[in-house]
């Protein structure tokens, strides 16, 4: 018996016997529907955070922010540390080389009023490739420029929500607006920008963005911190690439720390927060793959008592195959064949199954799923290994059959 015999007896006996193949197959469409269906719900998931962080600078953007001390201990060494500082930019491009931007950024509440309102906003005074950090983009005008920041211009540029509470539908650009005692002329205005993780969210996350009042940071510094401060509240940096983060990242925390003698500062890195999520993914993964396995260990053990049911109902007629001339192997491929035949549909089916169920959870939360090549192989090499190894005995016991024996039973 060759090959495509053995698979179409397979085909003959599923056809001979539908609802045995179907006790025979739920197992394994169970099994590898939740592998698939598991798998794909955490792929979107993560899809959804690299979508995210490609819309606002990236995985390898990382910042420093300023901590109170009153939340770390505060000796006296401790107290007398002045927070971040330019110094603390210009100490980090010289000493720590995994940084390819590293921008200083500084924080105020201040009185904003024009023609339309006066109230308390948020102005971050930044350098230029703030911009390039951010992926912000300019819908009109133009960017704070590396003269504004030498020369302390009296510039800024707004967000999209300022711009329109600002000045309604005109056009802002050359337009002035008072920020403390001070008048800013508009250089620019940002591109309005959105991003929401659900179809049902109802928060945009990019929002932040059209909040912005952006103006050159030493303008900032001379017209509200102090002339001659140096205080900053915020460091802005981007990885050369993802392999710098293992040495960079530990480096600004050493090289601050020395400085400081204090930890009153925060180190964020996305690279970091995505090895996390991976971390927690690997987690669920692993705890709905188990599931997975589970039904597909009891798939081989119902397959194989059903294959071991149809062995006997078979036995005659492998006596005479075996009486035949048939070899202890040809029967061996017989029943290994049947039930790949078996496991084969369920595999179909279950892919069918996660598929759907992955893109119905998905749709009733309004989530984002993401189903890859590699899912859908390790999701048959599941089935497969099912077949295999439910076969394997009663192939062997086939195999070795004594055909006297096999012709004697009733």
């Amino acid at each position: 018996m060759n090959l495509a015999m053995a698979v179409a007896d397979g085909f003959a006996e599923v056809r001979a016997h539908a609802g045995r193949t179907a006790l025979q197959t739920l197992g394994v469409v169970l099994g590898v529907g939740s592998v698939i269906g598991t798998m794909g719900l955490t792929a979107g998931g993560k899809q959804q955070s690299l979508k995210y962080y490609a819309e606002s600078g990236g995985v390898l953007k990382c910042m420093v922010w300023s901590k109170p001390l009153e939340n770390v201990r505060t000796s006296a060494r401790e107290k007398a540390s002045l927070g971040l500082t330019m110094d603390d930019v210009v100490a980090v491009r010289a000493s720590v080389p995994g940084f390819d931007l590293v921008e200083p950024t500084v924080d105020r509440y201040l009185p904003v009023r024009t023609a339309r309102l006066t109230r308390n906003e948020s102005v971050s005074g930044v350098a230029p490739r703030y911009q390039e950090l951010h992926e912000l983009l300019v819908e009109r005008g133009r960017f704070i420029g590396a003269e504004d920041v030498a020369t302390r211009s009296a510039v800024c540029v707004l967000g999209a929500n300022r711009a329109r509470e600002f000045f309604g539908s005109d056009d802002p650009i050359g337009r002035t607006i008072r920020l403390g005692d001070t008048m800013y002329g508009v250089a620019g205005v940002l591109t309005y920008r959105e991003f929401y993780w659900n179809k049902a969210e109802t928060y945009n996350s990019l929002d932040w963005m059209n909040d912005l009042i952006l103006v050159p940071v030493t303008a900032l510094q001379v017209r509200q911190v102090g002339a001659g401060s140096k205080a900053i509240d915020e460091i802005s940096m981007r990885l050369k690439d993802r392999e710098a983060a293992k040495a960079a990242v530990p480096a600004v925390k050493r090289l601050l720390l020395a400085r400081h003698g204090a930890e009153d500062f925060q180190v964020y890195a996305r690279v970091d927060r995505l090895q996390q999520m991976d971390q927690q993914g690997k987690v669920y993964d692993l705890t709905f793959m188990i599931c997975g396995l589970i039904s597909l260990i009891v798939s081989i053990i119902v397959n194989a008592n059903i294959l071991l049911a149809s062995f006997t109902e078979r036995m005659r007629e492998v006596g005479v195959r075996k009486a035949l001339g048939a070899k202890g192997w040809h029967i061996a491929v017989q029943f290994m064949c049947e039930m790949l035949v078996v496991t084969g549909i369920g595999a179909v089916l279950g892919l069918a199954v996660g598929i759907g169920f992955v893109h119905g959870i998905a749709a009733l939360l309004g989530q984002t799923a993401a189903l890859t090549p590699a899912m859908l192989v390790v999701s048959v090499a599941a089935a497969a290994v099912v077949g295999l190894v439910a076969g394997f005995y009663p192939a062997v016991r086939g195999a070795r059959l004594d055909p006297v024996v096999a012709l004697r039973y009733e």
